[in-house]
């Protein structure tokens, strides 16, 4: 009986100077994606242990297989060990163009010295440029052979980072490789570069498992990448299907191939619309497999999405999680949408991302009330001081609730019947009347939210909770300093200070500028453009800000900050809170004061 796969203990000299030293990269694959940290953690590994004396130096395994379309073919695929196996050639390349006479006169008396025979034999059979050892993916094979294989990598310079970064044109990613090996191996010298690469193609070893089929590399693929290797879940799924794919069209090779490339171009098109958005291909995975699910996950998401996609069509299921993933990006990411701004700031995103793009993909009729409930929900959960553990099954229940069109009305006095149950609207009230609500981490989502209920739809936009949005306190927290402040008392200043009836927002600069100062200096201070600066990518004045400012300039509260200017602040946030929450603060608001919690 044929053995399913064979595995060879490999020296690098051997990899690519054996006879059958002939590989390509299969179109399924994704791109070169090493940058600079990969790179060097790949030539640190080999010089530490080259510095060391260490006999040999391992460095991993590579998967090959026949190409399952031409079985007659000289090739293997690499169905796992792709960017090491270019790196590597980039490497010879490197080395041919800037060390035309390594070892040459070493050759004769160390049977082990690397010439340049020994590098050009690596890069090609017998010098033939239609042998290549190593045909890399094939969208971009023409890049590689024009820049690595057939250019001087002597003339490359160092690509900026915006384009290493992109994964649209790999070419740079090419070039950037081979510049990071002429830099290391320049630095070097040729006398000690000679022997780093006779230590390179002598004495480090990689392990070639040599499968009889596709079919079997890629389930061993999956096999060693599950256990820990560096692959995402979704690299993982990808083959699955993959592998599906071919076992469900193996006899009839036409139509394999036309569902193949079908696949291959839809998977592209969806990793292209999660790239252009906040979240990972990851993500969106654990997004769908709460939504195919519609409960918690009880295996690990390749094991869960595994079992869920057993008996479908794999080009059915890559053509669902393209839409989704176009659904995610058109109606939410991109959305200019008041409700939609304000989840953005909740930490439990992957549930309110799962529960809203099952009601969009399912069509779900009551889209709008949803969303605000689920604002309403998870606010006062979190307003509430409550973790992931109080939310976390009702999530799930919402997916399941979403996907069977339970009625909106239903959904809410559940919704009510948790909250109820976990007297989270006392516990609400509570927090959103302390003395210390400026130290809470949702004030500032809950101001903006305030923000966004004030500002025009015509002048909407996404405010980021990043470090140019402070909290400003317009009474200082050093009020002391300032003889403009002597009307505030001590008493007054610990109950107030930190409440709702004393901050608001301001930008970064603005906050700088306002800080400790007299409340004459601070208006002057909150002047500012009004909204939002585009050009500079930040708010330069709030509308709740500016409201103060409004009083200031008609002499309300005789031109100061007083007590009643604080009372009123603070009846004015419980009133918008009530409004944005849908709960009862009309007992907070006649206390006229924050309470000690």
């Amino acid at each position: 009986m044929e053995e399913p796969f064979k595995p060879l203990s490999l020296s690098i000299k051997e990899l690519f100077g054996n006879a059958d030293s002939l590989y390509k990269i299969p179109r399924y694959q994704r791109p070169y994606k090493w940058e600079d940290e990969q790179v060097d953690k790949l030539w640190d590994d080999v010089y530490e242990s080259f510095e060391n004396g260490d006999e040999n130096y391992f460095l991993g395994s590579i998967i090959t297989a026949k190409p399952w379309d031409d079985e007659k073919s000289a090739y293997v695929d690499v169905v796992d060990g792709q960017q090491r196996m270019t790196t590597l050639m980039i490497m010879f390349c490197v080395i041919r163009d800037l060390y035309p006479d390594i070892n040459a006169e070493k050759s004769d008396e160390n049977l082990f010295a690397v010439d340049i025979d020994t590098i050009r034999a690596s890069i090609a059979l017998y010098g033939k440029s239609n042998r290549l050892k190593l045909f890399t993916h094939p969208q971009h094979q023409s890049d590689f052979e024009e820049l690595i294989i057939k250019g001087d990598t002597k003339e490359l310079k160092k690509p900026y980072k915006y384009q290493v970064r992109s994964d649209e044109e790999p070419k740079y990613k090419f070039i950037n490789t081979s510049f990071l090996f002429r830099k290391k191996l320049e630095d070097l010298g040729q006398e000690n570069s000679e022997k780093i690469i006779d230590y390179l193609f002598n004495q480090v070893k990689i392990i070639r498992i040599d499968c009889k089929n596709r079919e079997f590399a890629i389930r061993l693929f999956q096999v060693l990448n599950d256990r820990g290797m560096d692959l995402t879940a979704a690299d993982l799924i990808k083959s699955f299907l993959i592998e599906r794919l071919y076992n469900r069209y193996k006899n009839d090779t036409d139509t394999s191939k036309i569902k193949e490339e079908q696949f291959i171009s839809d998977w592209r098109e969806m990793e292209q619309t999660i790239k252009n958005s906040d979240i990972s291909l990851n993500d969106l995975f654990i997004i769908y497999e709460y939504h195919i699910l519609g409960q918690n996950p009880k295996k690990s998401l390749y094991d869960e999405l595994q079992n869920a996609f057993a008996d479908k069509d794999p080009n059915q299921i890559i053509s669902d999680i393209k839409q989704f993933a176009h659904t995610y990006f058109k109606e939410i990411y991109e959305a200019d949408d008041k409700v939609l701004y304000s989840f953005r700031y909740i930490r439990w995103n992957m549930y309110w991302k799962s529960i809203l793009l099952t009601a969009l993909h399912t069509g779900y009729p009551d889209y709008e009330k949803l969303k605000k409930q689920l604002r309403r929900f998870y606010y006062l959960y979190w307003i509430a001081g409550k973790t992931l553990s109080q939310i976390k099954q009702t999530s799930f229940n919402l997916i399941k609730w979403v996907k069977e069109k339970k009625p909106i009305s239903e959904i809410e006095v559940e919704l009510n019947k948790k909250i109820t149950a976990d007297g989270i609207e006392g516990l609400a009230i509570r927090n959103l009347s302390s003395e210390q609500l400026a130290t809470e981490v949702w004030i500032k989502p809950l101001l903006l939210l305030m923000e966004y209920n004030v500002t025009d739809n015509s002048k909407l936009s996404f405010i980021k909770l990043n470090n140019d949005l402070h909290l400003e306190h317009i009474l200082p927290v050093k009020y002391e300093k300032y003889p403009e402040w002597n009307h505030i008392t001590k008493d007054v200043s610990a109950k107030w200070l930190n409440s709702a009836g004393n901050i608001t927002l301001l930008s970064g600069a603005k906050n700088i500028e306002a800080s400790n100062n007299p409340f004459n200096v601070k208006m002057d201070v909150y002047k500012g453009k009004g909204k939002y600066d585009e050009k500079n990518d930040k708010i330069t004045a709030f509308l709740i800000t500016q409201s103060i400012l409004t009083d200031y300039e008609v002499n309300k509260y005789q031109g100061n900050w007083t007590l009643e200017a604080m009372i009123d602040r603070w009846k004015w946030f419980l009133i918008e809170s009530q409004e944005i929450l849908n709960i009862d603060l009309n007992e907070a608001v006649e206390k006229h004061q924050p309470e000690l919690v």
